[in-house]
């Protein structure tokens, strides 16, 4: 037995495979290939022209942009700041106290201060906490609903199958453009995303994404904040939407990896987990 290598911990063998994997994945230029998807590294042995690290990725990646879809209108005039913030909802931030972000329940108050800034704002909460939150927002905000489906079970009041969706603002849309996306009511059956990496409870689908930057009129040439970002859903639609590159596919450099650089680093940091 090689007594220099007797105390190495599993830890050390699979810290040093995954290096390994990274290394084994650089391209010619020294730069890491990254999952468009999972974040994960591209397999050596992929095809050199390959941004998913396996055929799973490749499939979510693609149906989540498709259903994403492209925005069909360019707008006029000058771009516009728009915002969504998907907190976790009044009463139910215990959901997410092992959540990395987690710091209790959220001040709804400063929250739709900060969201009031923007040109055009939308904020999800629950049919539960629509009134108490509603009482906070200043006048002129609207209020959609993204009906998920029916829940039936025994229970003593009926369980909600919708969930508010609180906007402002936002640009109108000229009808001559032919829109017909623009309603105010999603009906969008839910189910759990486990194909979406780093996803949390309540996590909304790519559906939900479009129909809210169809609310506010978002256009490609606007900004769009997403200031609970958690799993990264909402900034892969804006992107899908404006026919950008998937942001997840933006490779590290090696100094990123060698100085333990996070996700937020690239993406910008959580404000909270998205519910």
């Amino acid at each position: 037995m090689n007594a220099g290598r007797a105390d190495a911990s599993p830890t050390a063998a699979a810290d040093g495979s995954a290096r390994a994997m990274r290394d084994a994945s650089r391209d010619a230029g020294g730069t890491l290939r990254v999952c468009a998807w999972c974040t994960g590294p591209v397999p050596p042995a992929a095809r050199r022209d390959a941004v998913c690290c396996s055929v799973r990725c490749r499939q979510a990646r693609h149906r989540f942009g498709r259903t994403a879809g492209r925005a069909g209108h360019v707008a006029g005039g000058r771009p516009l700041r728009l915002a969504y913030a998907d907190p976790p909802y009044p009463g139910k931030a215990s959901l997410y106290r092992t959540h990395p972000d987690y710091a209790g329940e959220v001040d709804h108050a400063a929250l739709i201060r900060r969201l009031s800034r923007y040109d055009g704002w939308a904020l999800s909460t629950s049919a539960a906490a629509l009134p108490a939150v509603l009482a906070l927002c200043p006048p002129g905000v609207r209020v959609a609903a993204w009906h998920r489906g029916e829940r039936p079970t025994v229970s003593r009041w009926p369980l909600h199958g919708w969930e508010p969706v609180i906007y402002h603002g936002g640009r109108p849309v000229d009808p001559s453009c032919g829109s017909t996306r623009r309603v105010d009511s999603l009906v969008h059956g839910v189910s759990p995303m486990t194909t979406l990496p780093g996803r949390v409870i309540g996590a909304k689908p790519a559906a939900f994404c479009r129909w809210v930057f169809d609310l506010l009129g978002a256009a490609p040439g606007d900004s769009f904040d997403d200031l609970f970002p958690s799993s990264g859903a909402v900034g892969r639609a804006w992107a899908a939407y404006c026919g950008r590159p998937d942001p997840s596919a933006l490779a590290r450099a090696d100094a990123s990896h060698d100085r333990g650089t996070t996700a937020a680093d690239h993406t910008g940091t959580s404000t909270g987990p998205a519910a």
